[in-house]
This record gives structure tokens, C-alpha cells and sequence, in this order.
């Protein structure tokens, strides 16, 4: 990988909560645009299915640049990755109103990626995140603020682990009696 990648970028497709879409669907709206293809190197569907070039799907290679934050500067495409949720709206409106298991995959994945490349603490955010910072015309994208999300998620997740510790160390402690009922 030649890249050097220092941010993470979710973004929203803009779609109608519930109306499920592909890459290949992404793919298909941005030639209509006149790109060389889906600017995201991840797509994560209704269903939490993460679609990537590496499974052969219509998104951009990890190791490419991609088409997905270009209106805020020059440089932002070669150095980030673009995840793409499908949906964020519900009547037109951003709602951010996202299933679970598309929250779920996104965890998953942007832990994933970030154990991979080490991205800087506060530099896996939304594209609106980015836009503010570069003062590009703003978006509600990815209509969910992702940083206090991810920090509520990550807390989430640790409760989970430390649970799950003190039972298995309970049932260490703890062997069977048959004397008990």
C-alpha cells in the first residue's frame, strides 16, 4: 500500500430510510456524473452486509484514492477512506435513522481499518466533520454526528468485554457443585 491514510470519512448515500441500495448502485449514480466509478472504498448495506472491492464489489480499491470528499480540498481523497452508509434520510429529511446491524458493521469496520492503518484519535469522523473543518459548502452528511457516537459505542463495547470477563472468571472461581440445586 503506498497510501497514507489518516482519516476515516462516513458518509451517507442520501437515500430514503429502508430503500436498499448496492455499490453497484453507487457506482452506476457516479459514471452518470462523470467519475471513473464509486468514490467509497466501503459500502455498508440495510442489512449490515459491508460491500468492498476485495469481496468484488463496485467500490473503490483501499489502495486507490477515492471520490468522496474532493469539495474540500485538495489532498483530503489520497490521505482518507470513504465508507458509504446506505440511507440517512426519512422523507427527505437527514435523519441519520440508520438499522442496527449498519451501526454494528460500522463499528466493526472502522476498528478494523483503524487497527490497520492507526489513524490519529479524532480523525475517523462524518463528512459534515470534514466539510466544517475545510469551510467546503456544507451537508448533513452522514447525518449522525460520529464522533460521540463512536466514543458511546466504544464504552458500550468495553462494558460488554468487562462483562463477559467477569463471567467467564465467576465460572473459574466458581466450578460445579452437585450439591447445589
Amino acid at each position: 500500500m503506498t497510501r497514507n491514510i489518516d482519516h476515516l470519512i462516513v458518509h451517507s448515500s442520501a437515500t430514503e430510510h429502508g430503500e436498499d441500495f448496492s455499490a453497484a448502485d453507487i457506482d452506476k449514480w457516479h459514471r452518470a456524473k462523470g467519475w471513473l466509478g464509486n468514490g467509497y472504498h466501503f459500502v455498508i448495506r440495510l442489512d449490515g452486509t459491508i460491500e468492498s472491492h476485495a469481496k468484488g464489489d463496485r467500490t473503490r480499491p483501499i489502495d486507490k484514492p477515492g471520490a468522496h470528499v474532493g469539495g474540500c480540498g485538495k489532498g483530503w481523497n489520497r490521505r482518507s477512506v470513504g465508507i458509504c452508509l446506505i440511507g440517512g434520510l426519512t422523507h427527505g429529511e437527514p435523519t441519520g435513522d440508520y438499522a442496527q446491524a449498519q451501526f454494528d458493521s460500522l463499528y466493526w469496520l472502522i476498528n478494523d481499518l483503524d487497527e490497520e492503518f492507526h489513524i490519529p484519535e479524532g480523525q475517523i469522523m462524518g463528512h459534515r466533520d470534514l466539510i466544517a473543518l475545510t469551510d467546503a459548502s456544507p451537508k448533513a452528511c452522514p447525518c449522525f454526528d460520529v464522533k460521540p457516537w463512536l466514543v458511546a459505542h466504544d464504552r458500550q463495547h468495553d462494558r460488554v468485554e468487562a462483562r463477559d470477563k467477569a463471567e467467564a472468571e465467576f465460572e473459574g472461581i466458581a466450578p460445579f457443585n452437585e450439591n447445589f440445586d
